[in-house]
């Protein structure tokens, strides 16, 4: 009973994390690096830029930017 509790209560608190991944995120296609849409760099992010989900953007090889996270 107190794994099922557990179990349970990792589910719910993981659910939106793992739903994150679905988010849309700027990705730079020369440099492959993603951001935030609230970051001051993909603000700035002019040329060269597309809006993705995350999965999509991890799945080509980009990675997070260092500033937001993505």
């Amino acid at each position: 009973m107190k794994r099922t509790v557990c179990l349970l209560i990792f589910l719910l608190l993981s659910a939106p994390v793992l739903a994150a991944d679905n988010s849309a995120v700027v990705m730079n296609t020369k440099t492959y690096i993603y951001h935030h849409p609230t970051c001051k760099w993909a603000k700035r992010c002019t040329q060269n830029c597309i809006k993705i989900t995350k999965q999509k953007a991890q799945a080509q090889g980009a990675r997070a930017c260092k500033v937001c996270g993505g």
